[in-house]
């Protein structure tokens, strides 16, 4: 039986593990890349909505998000501290950003309802998971991150003409994730 090479060298190997950051030092950058959130949210609330400067803080807020968990991954440095300071900063952004959007958010009483169904979902998402495992936890499902994802992109969409159509793709989503998160809180 012919034996298959490795394709990576003891020397590429080695270097490879050289570049890659300690696991204190690759923990503390993925969480201040998610604190960083946090504190470019500041400067958001500060400036006019639907500016330019905005959109750019706005877009460097959202690789962060991108970023820190990617990374965290990569380099096997997730940590339950991490999650939660990953969601708090999720959610202030969302805080933020939502209410400078606010009054640019011209969409129909019906959509106004599913938005409220979908936070009352996570609502009892939130209460279950305290029930369940004594602590309030958001999952990072692939259906959660998949909206967030649209949801971050759907924003830029604002004043355009099928930014209802968008609106209401995303909570038709975000409404799917919300019940299947709530499933795997009450079925794990």
């Amino acid at each position: 039986m012919k034996r298959i090479p490795n394709r990576w060298s003891s020397e590429s190997r080695a270097e490879l593990i050289r570049a890659m950051p300690s696991r204190d030092s690759g923990r503390l950058t993925v969480n201040l890349l998610s604190a960083s959130r946090i504190v470019l949210c500041l400067p958001l609330l500060l400036m006019d909505a639907m500016t330019l400067p905005f959109w750019v803080l706005y877009l460097i807020a959202g690789l962060t998000d991108i970023l820190d968990g990617f990374l965290a991954r990569r380099w096997g440095v997730e940590s339950r501290f991490g999650a939660r300071l990953d969601s708090l900063a999720d959610f202030v952004f969302v805080l933020a950003v939502g209410y400078k959007l606010f009054l640019w958010l011209k969409l129909p009483a019906a959509l106004w309802m599913m938005i409220g169904l979908i936070a009352l979902v996570k609502t009892v998402n939130a209460i279950s998971s305290y029930v369940v495992r004594h602590r309030i936890e958001y999952l990072h499902t692939k259906a959660n991150k998949l909206t967030g994802f649209l949801l971050f992109i759907g924003m830029m969409t604002i004043g355009l003409s099928y930014f209802i159509l968008v609106a209401w793709v995303i909570a038709c989503i975000a409404l799917f994730a919300a019940i299947q998160e709530g499933h795997f809180i009450r079925s794990n």
